[in-house]
């Protein structure tokens, strides 16, 4: 237990070190590398920061011995008798019990830290089975005529094969992709076209190709292993950043120039109605 728990320390401590520096620099080369290669190593970083490879303990040769060879015969002597107070252990007398094992320092710190994850994995799959049932409840499938045409308009720019379900849900404010397994686009119910629908789903179309949610998760789980380090933390509004970033450098390079400053007006708007629904 102790040597799993310093692993785990020592792991933590230098996943911090590792995040403090992506952190600085993606705040001073944003604009010269792309957010794209900076997820890459989020999620390279998570990755390692999840497997738990405990260490090996050193194993020491045997000592050898030579035994000097013997010319002359050696008198064997008998066999000492053994008396069972010597040789035997002897059983536990009625009155006696065994000792119970005593908790260590290490048993408390290790129930702590597992207490912890335990409550960071049930307090994000709580939050995520409300909004699946919320859904499930008032969600839709979107069956107006003009906005799937610009749904799969969308879908062909992007060259996807397969697309989310596409939902109308009433309680939104801006377009959202949910689900890991099934995937599910969310409108809001009174989305309307002219609005900036197109780029909305764009952007969310975007997220689904390049996988965002799988990231999202794996960073969850990554926070929820090492809760107790408060970089962990710093590290899940980082990666949303860069998400978001490599989402819109990605939609920079398939619209054609004229379109790319109503889209980044739609995404700032779209941005606005999230801070003030927050």
């Amino acid at each position: 237990m102790d040597e799993c728990l310093m692993d785990l320390f020592a792991l933590s401590l230098g996943g911090g070190v590792v995040a403090l520096v992506l952190m600085g620099v993606a705040r001073l080369t944003r604009a010269r590398y792309g957010a794209k290669w900076r997820c890459v190593i989020w999620a390279l970083l998570c990755l390692r920061l999840i497997i738990l490879v405990p260490s090996v303990p050193q194993v020491q040769a045997p000592v050898q011995m030579t035994v000097p060879q013997i010319d002359r015969p050696v008198a064997v002597s008998a066999a000492p008798s053994v008396t069972p107070d010597e040789g035997t252990s002897s059983p536990l007398r009625p009155d006696e019990k065994e000792e119970a094992p005593a908790i260590t320092l290490s048993h408390i710190v290790g129930g702590v830290w597992l207490l912890g994850m335990c409550g960071v994995l049930v307090w994000s799959g709580v939050a995520h089975m409300r909004l699946r049932r919320y859904l499930r409840r008032w969600a839709v499938v979107e069956t107006r005529e003009e906005v799937c045409c610009r749904y799969a308009a969308q879908a062909q720019r992007l060259n996807l094969k397969r697309v989310p379900k596409l939902l109308a849900c009433p309680g939104l404010e801006v377009p959202m992709l949910t689900g890991l397994v099934s995937p599910a686009l969310m409108l809001p119910q009174d989305a309307s076209p002219e609005d900036g629908l197109d780029y909305a789903l764009l952007h969310e179309l975007i997220h689904y190709r390049r996988r965002d949610i799988w990231l999202k998760a794996l960073v969850m789980l990554t926070v929820s292993v090492h809760w107790f380090n408060p970089v962990m933390w710093l590290m899940v509004r980082q990666v949303d950043r860069d998400i978001e970033l490599a989402c819109d450098e990605m939609a920079l390079t398939v619209l054609p120039e004229e379109e790319r400053l109503a889209y980044g007006e739609t995404i700032l708007q779209a941005a606005a109605r999230v801070h003030r629904q927050t």
